[in-house]
């Protein structure tokens, strides 16, 4: 069966203090509502993803981020589409957290409370790929 390919970027935006950056869905959301993501979104035609992923940081939450070094790909579906998605370690640079209205509340949280809240569709997995990677450096 054909479907039409999408690609995603979601960020693990550090702050201080050894805590990351969650997001929670909107209520109203059609997919996952009031569970916890990171921030990031869709690749838009001619966009490389690293900047696709900065766009959605700053639309989602005001925040400008460095983007670096991607940890892990994964996939998934979100009909029509089937998904790629890359999460990348960002670091903050500035700007003042302002929601959109695709989110209702927001929470810097080391990553192991990360990991105890209820988070949406495959956000564990990029979380814990973080931990690893963290470890490792």
């Amino acid at each position: 069966m054909d479907r039409p390919l999408g690609v995603a970027g979601k960020a693990i935006v550090r702050g201080g203090g050894g805590k990351i950056l969650l997001l929670q869905r909107a209520a109203t959301s059609g997919h996952d509502p009031g569970l916890w993501e990171l921030p990031g979104g869709k690749m838009d035609y001619g966009e490389q993803l690293p900047e696709a992923l900065a766009r959605e940081v700053v639309e989602e939450t005001g925040l400008t981020v460095s983007v670096g070094r991607p940890i892990l790909t994964w996939h998934f579906t979100k009909e029509p589409f089937w998904v790629t998605g890359v999460t990348f370690i960002c670091d903050l640079v500035g700007g003042e957290m302002t929601l959109s209205s695709e989110h209702d509340d927001v929470a810097w949280l080391t990553p192991t409370e990360a990991l105890a809240y209820p988070l949406s569709t495959r956000m564990a997995e990029q979380i814990e790929a973080y931990v690893r990677e963290s470890e490792v450096r």
